[in-house]
């Protein structure tokens, strides 16, 4: 690993996206051609730690993965994509998570993932090492690994290095105890109105906020309709999404969350730091596959110049 410290540690989720491009939404007992079939790394963390190192930051995925083929196409895909792979925690049972995403064209671009989890996968309960952990600037967290991502969020807290999250599964044991640890809280509107009970995105992004006393942001993104956020329980603000012709949203949200640490490390102001999110995600919804349109950062200020 660089002698140099990370600047986004994430030990989280990592995938093999299967991505069936099609017509439109098939029925049920019926054969339908696609158009087309690509494979692309994925997963909430491994995309957004790709995001940071395309904005020009120092990422470092230490999840875990085994000696398998599906492995080592993930650990060389994220190396090949600019992210440090040298922390990654090796266990000869682990597997990366797999998915199979039906992807339909304009005017619908709509997106549908199955999925399968294997017995051991993300982050590893007692690794990596403190030291690692408390030396990054900021620290990435999904819902895969949660006793993992417990420990490192503790420790990352205890010394104030602010911790980021992204969930998306609802009935995963430990989830309320890590949702408590996350000091920035960014999640789609499908998970927030689930989890909260409310009936829309900003009530929901108002609800999460006070679930923790000590939470920096709770923000929840809604896809064209743009994001609502909140940074004191109180006041309700939003960000419009930027007018692009999507393509694909495809890891949308993973590159939000990735463009909005990257604005964090930063020290951009909390409106800068959503805009430039928004923005990055508008502009990976552009291209095809989760990370293939993952912008610079001159593509991401050339857009928010330019609206």
């Amino acid at each position: 690993m660089s002698s140099l410290p990370p600047d986004v540690l994430g030990l989280g989720s990592a995938t093999i996206d299967d991505i069936l491009y099609i017509d439109h939404f098939p029925q049920v007992d019926t054969k339908q051609q696609a158009q087309r079939a690509e494979r692309f790394g994925g997963g909430l963390t491994a995309t957004a730690l790709v995001a940071v190192a395309r904005l020009g930051k120092r990422a470092v995925f230490a999840g875990r993965m085994g000696r398998d083929d599906a492995s080592r196409w993930v650990v060389d895909d994220l190396a090949r994509d600019g992210v440090d792979v040298s922390a990654v925690v090796y266990d000869e049972a682990a597997r990366p998570i797999q998915a199979w995403i039906m992807v339909e064209p304009p005017p619908h671009s709509t997106r549908t993932i199955l999925y399968t989890v294997p017995d051991i996968h993300g982050a590893h309960p007692s690794l990596p090492d403190a030291d690692l952990i408390c030396s990054a600037r900021c620290l990435m967290v999904d819902d895969f690994g949660l006793t993992g991502h417990i420990r490192a969020a503790r420790l990352a807290r205890a010394v104030g290095i602010p911790v980021v999250g992204d969930f998306e599964r609802l009935q995963t044991p430990g989830l309320a105890d890590l949702l408590g640890l996350v000091d920035h809280l960014i999640v789609s509107q499908r998970f927030a109105l689930a989890l909260t009970g409310a009936a829309t995105p900003g009530e929901a992004a108002l609800a999460l906020f006070k679930s923790a006393p000590d939470r920096a942001l709770a923000c929840v993104t809604a896809g064209d309709t743009g994001s609502w956020y909140t940074t004191n329980g109180i006041i309700l603000e939003h960000q419009s999404a930027f007018p692009v012709e999507a393509v694909d949203t495809t890891g949308c949200g993973d590159v939000f969350h990735g463009a909005y640490m990257v604005a964090l490390i930063d020290g951009l102001p909390m409106q800068q730091r959503i805009r430039f999110a928004a923005a990055a995600a508008a502009i990976k919804a552009t291209r095809t596959g989760g990370r293939m349109g993952i912008p610079t950062r001159a593509a991401v200020e050339a857009l928010m110049a330019s609206t």
